[in-house]
């Protein structure tokens, strides 16, 4: 007589270590990351690289058999650490995405640690409950509507697309081409999520900017009137919040007044300035910013969490629930008088976002999280008088902490040759690995970003920069 097949003793191996052993690489992780951490200053900020270059350093054959945790830490970070682009340094003023904090390193590892579902509220209720509260921490620190409500995304794009998914809702004439107006200073993602929704390719209407960047608020109304003449049908006008380029905020009351005034969905795009509402200058700047329907926020840049954290609020939050309702029999178990979070983004399978954002919050308070804004915003009108004393540069004074530069066209030289000295500069100072810049193009002519988002980045740090800057232009 043989054993039943319950009785039989298993012969499967751990895929964890021992408790001994993941206590000692916890440890050691943790001690490493510190490490890291407390040096920033003294690493380089990024290098170019080709892909013969890098693949040299990390690939290698799929493994057959296992390796020790020990030796994949170290090759984490003696291989890949030493050559990453880092956003957390001082003086990487590149682009926005913004460095993590302490605070978003924990929430992120009690995210992966513990690995909550996030997607209903069956499937993990106590966390469920904690992201409707930090959602709710984030309207009343911005002042937006108390009925609103939203969902932690993967990052602005995915917030854009959620927010005009629950925009098409409030479609009324399904017949007539839909128009949604985008600055020409907008973000590219609102153009991706357009087609993703399976808009008509023309729904895009671009409108131009006036003279301080900030969307024609007169043309609008001319394209609005325009296009309703031509039987087309205006949906939403999406509004910047901080662009990308130069941190440019769009005339929200203004804007908010003709939405009122057509019917239109009043989307503000947030991702980077939104948070800026915690200050008082920032709150200024952003009047009218509360009226939206809707919001993309991004508290990976300035709320100092780590990267792939979006956020999307809406006014009415039937939008968002008419808009991603969904049925299946395997969710038949659901509690439908609870929150899940399912019914209010594209997403089933989410993780704990909000433990970071919950850690950061919770950790630094409002009054903190403000100061930590103030000094960045501070620090780029400081760059931008230093590098308004160069007199080969010619300096745009930030709206938020964007600083745009360019040189000045010398006497008989050409825009091409001109740029081409941008180029260079920010391609030397990458090169040195002292700092990071980027260039861009504004009206079709090239400008170097000097972005301070970062709550490492000192007065010192600032001052260093602009004297390398110094060093490299031409």
């Amino acid at each position: 007589m043989t054993d039943s097949p319950i009785h039989q003793t298993s012969t499967r191996k751990r895929l964890d270590p021992s408790i001994q052993e993941m206590r000692a690489l916890g440890h050691r992780l943790v001690e490493e990351v510190v490490n890291h951490l407390s040096d920033l200053r003294e690493q380089p900020v990024a290098r170019r690289g080709t892909h013969a270059e890098f693949s040299s350093l990390v690939d290698e054959p799929l493994p057959e058999l296992p390796s020790h945790h020990a030796e994949c830490l170290e090759f984490f970070f003696e291989r890949i650490l030493p050559d990453l682009t880092s956003i957390n340094h001082p003086r990487f003023h590149a682009y926005i995405p913004g460095p993590s904090s302490f605070a978003g390193i924990l929430g992120a590892m009690l995210a992966a640690g513990t690995n909550p579902f996030v997607g209903t509220w069956l499937g993990g209720a106590t966390v469920s409950a904690l992201e409707v509260t930090v959602i709710r921490w984030i309207t009343e620190m911005l002042g937006y509507a108390p009925s609103a409500f939203g969902v932690l995304t993967s990052g602005g794009s995915m917030a854009n697309l959620t927010a005009l998914a629950a925009a098409r809702t409030r479609r009324a004439n399904h017949d007539a081409p839909v128009s949604i107006y985008v600055s020409s200073e907008g973000h590219a993602s609102v153009t991706r999520a357009v087609s993703i929704l399976g808009f008509q390719s023309d729904t895009i209407r671009t409108v131009p900017v006036d003279k301080s960047f900030q969307m024609d608020v007169n043309l609008l109304r001319s394209m609005l009137r325009n296009d309703i003449n031509a039987g087309r049908a205006p949906l939403c006008v999406v509004a910047n919040a901080g662009t990308t380029n130069l941190g440019t905020i769009d005339p929200l009351p203004e804007l908010t007044d003709i939405c009122r005034e057509y019917g239109i969905w009043f989307h503000v795009d947030a991702a980077y300035g939104g948070f800026a509402a915690l200050t008082t200058e920032g709150r200024q700047l952003l009047r009218g910013m509360q009226e939206a329907d809707s919001l993309t926020l991004d508290p990976h840049k300035w709320l100092y969490c780590p990267m792939g954290i979006g956020c999307v609020l809406v006014r009415d939050p039937k939008a968002l629930t008419t808009a991603f309702h969904t049925a299946g029999d395997y969710l038949k178990d659901l509690p439908t008088d609870e929150i899940n979070f399912y019914e209010y983004g594209p997403e089933l399978s989410r993780p704990a976002r909000v433990l970071p954002v919950w850690m950061v919050i919770r950790g630094a308070g409002r009054a903190q999280l403000a100061h930590q804004i103030s000094e960045d915003m501070r620090l780029a009108r400081l760059a931008a008088r230093l590098l308004d004393e160069d007199e080969r540069l010619e300096v745009i004074y930030p709206t938020l902490s964007v600083v745009g530069f360019r040189h000045r066209l010398r006497k008989g030289e050409s825009e091409h040759d001109r740029a081409a000295r941008d180029t260079k500069l920010m391609e030397d100072s990458l090169a040195s690995g002292k700092l990071m810049l980027s260039t861009t193009l504004i009206n079709g002519r090239s400008m170097l970003r000097f972005v301070v988002l970062n709550h490492h980045t000192s007065e010192d740090d600032i001052r260093h920069s602009v004297s390398y800057i110094r060093l490299y232009a031409v």
